[in-house]
């Protein structure tokens, strides 16, 4: 079926007219002129009849405002989320080149696999390929500075990278190529150091930091994460899961809750920011009981209580 374009005012009356309460029309346009109605659909459902089948009328108790106030809410808890985690991967860049240099090479091992252990399925691609490739697409001066023209074809070959330090080398990798490298040099001892730089276990860093980069992602694609089901969980000590379910709250492994209860402990292991989810993140969600319980215990359509629903 063909979709036509719709007006910022004509939106607001389309809700309207499915029932949903809206008491400043032109605010709510202003509104869905920075936040699309297609982006905020993701949200409506969950007032909705049963948007699965087509019915897209709102329940009883739906308002505009409450729905505002429940993104702007979640855009502080984003905020936060993203200010913490800028400065996490500043410092696994940083702790990483630190402990390969020191243990398995300084210039140009990485770029030949050296100190990753490989997965042992044939045909599987080489972790270092993820950050070569991050390297060769690479064009601050920085990298070329240390990148030699040698190319097979229109790819530079490893041998382009054997004068680059890794510590200018991380500098370059994306985050999710850092994770994969932290990940791999486990045999190496560089993960064993890395871990005790940041006051953690090795067992539980790498599923971690592979949290943190999904959290990253989806913080930097502007995606929804209320009620998201989280595909990479991460571990967690059971002494810090109790604790939180103590003082603050109960959360589901899939959560995007438990990444913020890693992110938290890593952080204040590491010294990096201490009383990070106590201080910051728990005010937020304190304030907005609906926010807090799609972001520690995610719901279906269908499953989010009701009464918190009209309450919002």
């Amino acid at each position: 079926m063909s979709k036509s374009w719709v007006s910022y005012e004509d939106q607001v009356t389309l809700l309207e007219q499915r029932g949903m309460r809206i008491d400043d029309a032109e605010a709510a346009a202003v509104f869905l002129s920075k936040v699309s109605y297609y982006r905020l659909s993701g949200y409506f459902r969950h007032w909705q009849q049963d948007p699965q089948l087509g019915d897209n009328r709102f329940t009883e108790g739906a308002s505009f405002d409450a729905l505002c106030a429940l993104y702007d809410a979640e855009q502080k808890i984003v905020a936060t989320c993203d200010d913490l985690l800028h400065k996490l991967e500043v410092l696994l860049r940083t702790r990483f080149a630190h402990a390969y240099g020191q243990i398995v090479g300084v210039s140009g091992t990485f770029a030949r696999g050296k100190g990753f252990t490989q997965s042992p399925k044939s045909g599987q691609e080489r972790v270092e390929e993820h950050s070569l490739r991050d390297l060769d697409r690479s064009k601050e001066a920085f990298i070329t500075h240390y990148r030699d023209e040698i190319k097979q074809g229109h790819v530079y070959k490893p041998e382009a990278y054997a004068r680059m330090p890794i510590w200018v080398a991380v500098e370059a990798f994306s985050f999710g190529s850092l994770s994969r490298l932290i990940q791999a040099s486990g045999q190496s001892g560089v993960l064993d150091q890395v871990a005790d730089s940041l006051s953690t276990s090795r067992k539980l860093l790498p599923s971690q930091v592979r949290s943190f980069v999904y959290l990253r992602n989806r913080i930097a694609h502007c995606a929804q994460l209320w009620n998201h089901f989280v595909l990479d969980v991460p571990g967690l000590q059971p002494k810090k899961t109790r604790n939180v379910q103590q003082s603050h709250r109960s959360f589901t492994d899939h959560s995007i809750y438990k990444i913020l209860v890693a992110l938290d402990d890593v952080a204040s292991r590491s010294g990096l920011r201490s009383e990070w989810l106590q201080q910051v993140v728990e005010p937020i969600l304190n304030d907005h009981p609906l926010l807090a319980r799609g972001i520690a215990t995610p719901c279906k359509f269908g499953e989010m209580p009701k009464d918190l629903l009209r309450s919002a």
